[in-house]
């Protein structure tokens, strides 16, 4: 049940530092999720492991904890209907202001720094403490699972969910997947597809003071970057929730060079390139897709004999279910603000597994990733009693 908020503040607080402790970029884990295993086991709890995470809670298990990805499994038969509480347990390197967890003021509030602090170890320890909370569990009508798992911030292929939702079929079963991503406290619905392409310029190669021997490949990209320039951002709406469409160049070479190359220090600068290629990212939102925006963005590339698109990285969106019966329970329940994901989230992966999800969290979209990250605390303190609300439910009062 719901502690004092002194209480409440203090505990999330320690929590949070205690998470923040642990080395855990992403490739890195295994250390933290060998704690959380044990932490949960010596609970009492049913533990499943899959590389280097975790599920905790749900039926026992019929076969061994440690599972197999593809390897048959439970569903789900539980009396109450099940709902996930789910959090990446990795975040990305550290840096000089934030590699020591601590409690510090900016401005006026009190904030607990460290890497990982908002993206997500925040919504982390506000999933582990109210699943902890036997009272909660025991009176709300839902069973709860937890689903910590790693590799969400390193290369698709890391990413362990899919491994897990595989390996853990009653997963599926869930009526809804509360995904605790930053989101400022907001409850943001469905996510961006995204895909990565690789637009290839093909002239060329000449002397640079005999251009007119050769083609430059750098500069017959002029006019695509000028029009990327020019129009990025679109507007789009899906059931009543606003995304935005947003194509950006990120990356640039030229012949033989690979983006990790710091080009400013190379010589033969005199040399116009036959090869001039371009990292091209469109974020889509969920009103089609990945087929349908893959065809988009090579129409907008255009077809010409002389440009080469490669697409290698493809990652569906989600859609927002803002009627779909759970997630409207939820958004009522907490009383948050509503918004569309303007990102990437494993609500993707949870919707290729038919099962409604939704991103709340108390950490700050615009502290993930910065240096110095941190987060309020009574940002830990009002989605802990939020996220209460909703899975622990007050009866109305009688009138009269």
């Amino acid at each position: 049940m719901a502690a004092p908020p002194h209480e409440a503040r203090a505990d999330l607080t320690r929590r949070l530092l205690d998470l923040l402790a642990t080395p855990h970029t992403s490739g890195t884990e295994g250390p933290l999720t060998d704690h959380l295993e044990q932490r949960y086991r010596d609970a009492g709890e049913v533990v499943r492991r899959v590389g280097n995470s975790l599920v905790i809670g749900g039926p026992e298990p019929s076969e061994a904890t440690t599972l197999r990805p593809g390897a048959p499994g439970e569903r789900w038969s539980g009396e109450r209907p099940l709902v996930l509480l789910v959090g990446h347990i990795d975040v990305v390197p550290p840096t000089d202001d934030d590699r020591t967890p601590r409690v510090a003021h900016h401005g006026d509030q009190e904030v607990v720094i460290g890497r990982g602090a908002s993206d997500m170890q925040s919504g982390n320890v506000v999933a582990m403490r109210v699943f902890e909370d036997a009272e909660l569990r025991t009176g709300s009508p839902y069973e709860l699972a937890l689903v910590l798992y790693a590799g969400e911030e390193g290369p698709a292929d890391g990413n362990e969910l899919r491994s897990l939702l595989r390996a853990a079929p009653w997963l599926a079963d869930a009526l809804l997947a509360v995904v605790l991503e930053p989101t400022d406290g907001d409850v943001e619905l469905g996510c961006l597809g995204g895909l990565h392409a690789l637009v290839r310029f093909h002239g060329q190669q000449a002397h640079s003071a005999r251009p007119w021997h050769g083609r430059n490949a750098l500069t017959m990209a002029g006019e695509l970057l000028a029009e990327l320039d020019r129009d990025h951002v679109r507007d789009v709406e899906v059931d009543g929730i606003a995304y935005r469409d947003v194509w950006s160049a990120t990356q640039a070479w030229t012949s033989g060079l690979g983006p990790e190359v710091d080009r400013g220090d190379l010589p033969f600068r005199n040399v116009i390139p036959a090869t001039f290629t371009l990292n091209l990212n469109f974020r889509f939102a969920p009103s089609r897709g990945l087929d349908e925006a893959e065809r988009e963005l090579r129409e907008r590339v255009g077809s010409r004999s002389d440009i080469e698109v490669e697409v290698v990285d493809r990652a569906p969106p989600a859609p927002p279910h803002r009627h779909t019966p759970m997630v409207a329970t939820f958004v009522t329940a907490v009383g948050a603000p509503v918004a569309g994901k303007q990102a990437w989230t494993d609500v993707a992966r949870f919707a290729e597994f038919g099962v409604p999800a939704l991103n709340y969290g108390p950490g700050l979209t615009a502290q993930a990733h910065q240096r110095g990250e941190y987060v309020p605390v009574d940002a830990l303190v009002d989605a802990d009693e939020r996220l209460r609300r909703f899975l622990l439910p007050r009866p109305a009062p009688e009138v009269g």
